[in-house]
Parts: C-alpha cells; structure tokens; sequence
C-alpha cells in the first residue's frame, strides 16, 4: 500500500494549522483503491473518502481518484 501525506493547515471547525490529507492506494490484480483523509489533530475534526475500481463506470467516469475531493491536489503513488 502506497502512502502520501501533507500538512495543509486551515482545518475548517477549529482553523489548527496542523490538518493533513492523506492518500492510500492500494492495488491488487484488477482492484484499486484509493482512499483520502483530512484530520486536524487538534479538534479531531475528519472527513474520508473512497474510490474502487469496482464500482459501478457512472461513478468511475466522473470521479479521479488521484484528486483529493477536499482540497484539489494530487497524487501518483
């Protein structure tokens, strides 16, 4: 499993400069799964999101899974 994480600072309940985003991907044969984290360790503050390879193609069509759906940036693990 791949990993990448950056502090982004701004965190939107308490404004803590310490918020991250983290990206896993995983792979496995014909799975993927790329999966995003914002959390502040300051108020505990967290939202998460998932991308599968495997679910249904409207939903893969729309979406990049290598773009965080909270703040834009984007990763190549």
């Amino acid at each position: 499993m791949a990993r990448d994480q950056v502090t982004i600072g701004g965190c939107p309940k308490c404004g803590g400069a310490q918020m991250t985003c983290k990206c896993n991907q995983f792979r496995s044969d014909e799975l993927r799964i790329d999966s995003w984290e914002h959390k502040c360790p300051d108020c505990g503050y967290r939202e998460t999101t998932a991308f599968r390879s495997d679910e249904p193609e409207s939903i893969a069509d729309s979406v990049d899974p290598t773009v965080c759906p909270y703040c834009r940036r984007s990763v190549n693990l």
